[in-house]
């Protein structure tokens, strides 16, 4: 259901910031997939780290894309949980990757999680997407 939500939260978000972050630029929609997703997760870091309290950044590896809650809104205040939580944010994730991508879906992983202890939230987005 959480991501679910994330999505849906994603659909509407776009309506009010896509402008700000330069997606619906004609010079953008014809960059290569893998340039659209340097630029457009940064570009989604920075704003959400603008309009909201929730700190973000990405880092790139070989294969995977970090995104990184430095405070995130969802697990904050949660303790000693097994598992991550931040169901919200990874499906929001997936919604903004499957747009930029013209439909594809990649995969997202939270592999930290401040509900378990972890001093961030990490979500590993694979560059290849999976269908």
């Amino acid at each position: 259901m959480a991501l679910r939500a994330g999505r849906a939260t994603f659909n509407d978000a776009l309506k009010n910031f896509g402008a700000l972050a330069g997606v619906g630029d004609l010079a953008f929609k014809v960059l290569p997939l893998q340039a659209k997703i340097r630029i457009g997760l940064p570009a989604a870091a920075k704003i959400f780290s603008q309009v909201t309290d929730q700190l973000s950044t990405v880092d790139e590896t070989e294969d995977a894309f970090i995104w990184t809650i430095h405070r995130c809104p969802i697990c904050w205040g949660r303790h000693g949980l097994d598992k991550p939580v931040c169901y919200i944010a990874t499906g929001l994730l997936q919604a903004m990757l499957t747009w930029v991508s013209g439909g594809l879906e990649f995969r997202v992983n939270e592999s930290k999680c401040h509900a378990m202890g972890d001093p961030v939230c990490e979500f590993v987005i694979q560059k290849e997407p999976i269908s």
